[in-house]
């Protein structure tokens, strides 16, 4: 029984603006957006070498495309489960920034577990819209912290 899965909040910055991936579920699997996000397997040697394998699963983005990590983003535990809200037994969940190339493309046919149907590249805003998990915009909420961090000490380095 899994008590560990990773969420990969995958973004670029593109013309000056950050956009956000989101995968939409088939219907059989809830048809909601999310971020590639999975559980971690016993053959992942770290959580990040399991975020690394559910991004290429999931979008088919290899490490070579990654700019960088953002690592200790956010950490949540659900004890339901997410289709049918039935209890179950805690399964923390471990969130992850991935920046990527901005001329990346993103590839949800060559997942062996058909889970997606469409992809969509969004704002910060529109992400916020888009996402159904009280959890998932939380997460959300606190890449965006970060990343408006990072773009206000730059400005003050660049003045």
């Amino acid at each position: 029984m899994r008590t560990q899965q990773v969420e990969c909040i995958v973004f670029r910055k593109k013309k000056y603006q950050i956009q956000y991936l989101l995968l939409k579920r088939v219907p059989e699997k809830g048809g909601f957006w999310q971020p590639p996000c999975g559980g971690v397997e016993k053959e992942d040697s770290s959580l990040i070498d399991a975020a690394y394998r559910e991004i290429q699963e999931e979008a088919g983005i290899s490490k070579n495309e990654v700019v960088r990590i953002i690592e200790n983003v956010y950490e949540f535990t659900m004890n339901k489960d997410y289709l049918t809200g039935k209890e179950s037994a805690p399964l923390t969940e471990y969130v992850f920034g991935f920046e990527v190339k901005p001329d990346i493309i993103v590839r949800i046919d060559g997942n062996a577990y058909i889970e997606h149907e469409e992809f969509v590249w969004v704002s910060y805003e529109k992400a916020i819209e888009m996402l159904k998990w009280d959890d998932n915009k939380n997460a959300f909420r606190a890449l965006h912290a970060i990343l408006a961090k990072e773009s206000y000490k730059s400005k003050i380095n660049d003045s």
